[in-house]
């Protein structure tokens, strides 16, 4: 009985805390739209990504994290001024109970070109969403008759849940510099993007009971990555920055990628693709060290990490955190339009 309750009180504390805590991944700069709703078309004309994050495998039924993001540069004026509009739905299960959340959202950003190197972009995002978790496949200590589990034994538990389904809304600002090549060759292109963005405007409801005292908190975002080239070499400096604020929960996580181009296309000829591989870190302080690769290839981008768990459940887990996966593709073409490698979002 005692195993029950405890075991219990375990499953009520996971629905909370997810629901307390947003989904995140590891790779911050592939997740521009679930960053900042006025990164919508800042910076791209085309930008589609696909994420994949299997988490905390060593320890118990591992959190699956699936997302997928579009959006896309509209109505462009001379000056550069013009519509950003993106959409996404992600996916979070974990547990024998399935439990997770589902949610569609729609971001708008209005674009305002302030020279010919600098943006500014304000955008707004709506969802909407649904919380979920099954009782029935859970298994309980009395229901094992003496010899082996029987299923069809009353477990005694209350089985009250509902999906929760809800509205939620948000707001960002963003800013983008750009500046291009001094020559062909030089690779001394520089790009910078910073903003800050706040989630659950409407702190919606978000208790299986259907309680509406039980709230998502705020959340603040603020964000901040470059593309630096080192002129006449064939690197680029990636360092990038994230921190979250939600309740009583907040998040940290430098980073740095270093980028080598191992071609570029060719003036003249198709022969020569242009691509690069990218080796780096980030840092989620507290928590996780998170190894990082990429490769580009003309405008397509695949990523990979792996995090490593530092955390006071290094024991259980066995510094094994989660692996990660990230599937780009982005227009015009990164390589092309400046002779860079950046894949800037």
């Amino acid at each position: 009985m005692k195993t029950k309750h405890i075991l219990f009180s375990c499953i009520m504390l996971g629905a909370f805390g997810l629901g307390a805590q947003d989904v995140h991944f590891s790779q911050i700069t592939e997740t521009p739209l679930l960053l900042n709703p006025a990164q919508a078309g800042l910076g791209h004309d085309v930008l589609a990504i696909i994420n994949y994050k299997d988490q905390w495998r060593s320890v118990a039924s591992p959190y699956k994290t699936f997302n997928a993001a579009a959006d896309f540069a509209l109505l462009k004026q001379k000056s550069g001024t013009h519509l950003g509009l993106g959409v996404d739905i992600f996916s979070d299960k974990a547990g024998d109970a399935n439990m997770g959340t589902t949610m569609g959202q729609l971001h708008v950003a209005g674009i305002v070109a302030l020279n010919s190197t600098n943006l500014l972009s304000v955008g707004v995002v709506g969802g909407y969403g649904q919380r979920s978790m099954s009782m029935a496949e859970l298994t309980w200590g009395n229901q094992y008759d003496g010899q082996q589990y029987n299923p069809a034994l009353n477990s005694g538990e209350p089985n009250t849940y509902s999906n929760l389904n809800y509205l939620d809304a948000g707001a960002g600002l963003s800013w983008f510099f750009s500046a291009g090549h001094s020559t062909l060759s030089s690779n001394d292109a520089k790009l910078f993007n910073i903003g800050a963005a706040v989630h659950h405007l409407n702190k919606p409801a978000y208790s299986f009971y259907g309680a509406s005292t039980n709230r998502l908190p705020l959340k603040l975002v603020f964000h901040g990555n470059a593309s630096i080239g080192m002129k006449n070499y064939n690197l680029v400096l990636e360092p990038s920055y994230f921190v979250a604020l939600q309740g009583a929960h907040q998040e940290i996580t430098p980073g740095m990628m270093f980028k080598y181009i191992l071609g570029q296309s060719s003036k003249y000829t198709d022969r020569k693709k242009s691509s690069a591989l990218s080796l780096g870190a980030y840092v989620r302080f507290k928590d996780a060290i998170v190894p990082t690769a990429r490769y580009e290839f003309t405008n397509w981008s695949i990523g990979t990490s792996y995090d490593v768990n530092i955390s006071g459940l290094t024991t259980a887990s066995r510094s094994r955190g989660g692996f990660e996966i990230s599937l780009r593709f982005m227009t015009p073409n990164p390589f092309s339009k400046t002779g860079s490698v950046s894949s800037f979002q």
